[in-house]
């Protein structure tokens, strides 16, 4: 009874309240989100699917087929756990785009959520591409060479380091967050790099993971 009675009183004091639902303006989602996302009309990531399992198909392989010497055996399994994961983090940050984008803008968590995957997409890309070059001894680029491998080392390091850097203020202007979404890429402070960028490095990726489970 004591329920009903609350319930009821709940109810009398919603009628006639009306609800006040605030768009943010471009200040707001500039200022206290993330920079330029007043400005992110689109979702121009394009999902990256794969055509192979390629963790499960080198466990078959290096149990039964071949035989692999440590730790190089460890350095592929690794390598390929990386690719597989930079492409399902990638294309899951890419539906919670669209899911922030298709919305009223009011959603904003789906943004961080397409954030964070994006994040752990391009800093598993990187590693896989470390593990390869622990594999072969080749050295894949230098640093401040401006290549996209190596922009896409400092991406990959401010996001790793960004408490850090918030905490010593070693940069003038610090962003919400160390890496965002814009129309045509990623960007931090003073990197970019577009989507064709890491959709070719992607595609270097799977075509070396093709090559390791054959």
């Amino acid at each position: 009874m004591a329920n009903q009675k609350l319930c009821a009183i709940a109810e009398n004091l919603k009628t006639g309240v009306r609800v006040l639902e605030l768009q943010p303006s471009n200040y707001f989602l500039d200022k206290f989100v993330s920079f330029d996302l007043s400005s992110l009309s689109s979702n121009n990531t394009g999902k990256r699917e794969i055509s192979s399992k390629w963790v499960n198909a080198f466990i078959l392989n290096s149990a039964f087929r071949y035989k692999f010497e440590e730790p190089k055996r460890l350095l592929i399994m690794n390598l390929l756990r990386r690719v597989e994961s930079s492409f399902h983090q990638y294309n899951l940050g890419s539906s919670q785009l669209d899911e922030y984008l298709l919305g009223d803008k009011r959603g904003i968590s789906r943004y961080f959520s397409a954030v964070v995957c994006f994040e752990i997409a391009l800093s598993h890309l990187y590693q896989a591409y470390m593990f390869g070059q622990r594999l072969t001894g080749i050295k894949l680029f230098n640093s401040n060479d401006n290549s996209s491998l190596d922009r896409l080392n400092k991406l990959y390091n401010i996001s790793k380091h960004y408490d850090g850097t918030v905490s010593k203020g070693e940069i003038d202007e610090v962003n919400t967050i160390p890496i965002w979404i814009t129309n045509e890429g990623f960007k931090s402070i003073d990197k970019f790099l577009s989507y064709n960028e890491v959709h070719e490095m992607m595609n270097e990726m799977e075509y070396i993971s093709n090559e390791l489970i054959k």
